[in-house]
């Protein structure tokens, strides 16, 4: 079957990603309606060869939809929301709100969700760090059972948007040429820099994007007892994520049990040798890499591994378009 898809946010470095791939796997898209805000409305970009204008959210004629991908922060209103799912739009939201329901989270590389349950819902595709923990720890908590998790987060200004990229393309300009880096963006100088934190600070000295990650996290490993600290860094890397991730378990782990159960999860790519980073290896690409798994010297019940994703494709958009593709499948069969 084919279907009307509506993108919020379609100027967005996700939504670009997510037209892209979108036409690149053939979904059966028979009418798709573009949104977004401000200045970025009333021009044109190309879908399937043709030039599709991107409108307002409120001049978008939304009839027919049958899938809505938000790909911008703050792009629909809670009021947005219900009226979508009142009119039996499936909603896959990629930049949730602060207080969205996260129960709803989905990676159709782990299975964490039945798509039955799923049609003409609000859907979160999660965090590129969360996406990349669940694919490298899913299969391995089955076996283990994960108690705790400390997670390093190595966020790319691409996490930002097209802003943050621009922000530190311009810093590292300015810095070259013998000039300051004026870094206003972020705060302080990101380029050739590293911030303690991505984003701002809650009382509590937790930054937002950490609490979200740890409430994906959490989520999609069904467990919402599994004790987890999330450490979010900037750092000044265009595109990518590179999640490094400490885990203690209830079972010892078998190393080479623990690398054949890694090289048999879906879209992911595992190496005992090769050291994976966001730029040589994720890049383009769409899936997760994974590398230097470890046991722990002085527990065996305890591993470290490192694993990295291109954030805009396997850790936003392409995931999105795979519960699409999910959902369209279900309906094909009635």
């Amino acid at each position: 079957m084919s279907i009307a898809v509506a993108v919020v946010g379609a100027s967005t470095l996700l939504g670009e990603n997510l037209l892209e791939i979108l036409a690149d796997r053939n979904f059966p898209v028979t009418d798709i309606r573009l949104a977004d805000v401000g200045e970025m409305t009333e021009r044109s970009v190309m879908f399937k060869g043709h030039a599709t204008r991107i409108r307002s959210l409120e001049k978008t004629n939304l009839a027919g939809v049958g899938i809505l991908f938000n790909c911008k922060p703050a792009g629909l209103t809670n009021q947005d929301l219900q009226q979508l799912l009142n009119e039996k739009v499936t909603v896959i939201d990629l930049c949730p709100s602060d207080d969205a329901d996260l129960s709803n989270c989905w990676v159709p590389s782990i299975g964490n969700q039945d798509a039955a349950a799923m049609c003409n819902e609000y859907i979160v595709s999660p965090s590129s760090a969360a996406i990349v923990t669940a694919m490298a720890l899913s299969a391995l908590n089955e076996k283990y059972k994960v108690l705790r998790l400390n997670l390093t987060c190595l966020n790319s200004v691409a996490e930002s948007g097209r802003e943050g990229v621009e922000a530190l393309a311009l810093e590292a300009s300015r810095l070259l040429n013998g000039r300051p880096a004026e870094g206003e963006y972020f705060g302080q100088q990101i380029a050739f820099n590293i911030l303690p934190a991505a984003g701002g600070l809650s009382a509590s000295g937790e930054s937002l994007e950490e609490q979200r990650i740890v409430s994906q996290v959490q989520s999609l490993l069904n467990d919402d007892q599994l004790e987890v600290m999330v450490s979010a860094l900037q750092v000044p890397l265009f595109y990518g994520q590179c999640v490094v991730i400490h885990a203690e378990c209830q079972h010892p782990i078998e190393l080479d049990q623990a690398a054949e159960i890694l090289g048999k999860v879906p879209d992911l790519t595992f190496s005992k040798s090769e050291l994976y980073s966001p730029v040589t290896h994720a890049a383009g690409q769409d899936g997760v890499f994974v590398s230097r798994l470890r046991v722990e010297p002085n527990s065996a019940t305890g591993f470290a591994l490192c694993a990295v994703t291109d954030n805009l494709r396997k850790g936003g958009a392409l995931n999105a378009v795979q519960i699409a593709e999910e959902i369209v499948t279900l309906l094909d069969r009635g």
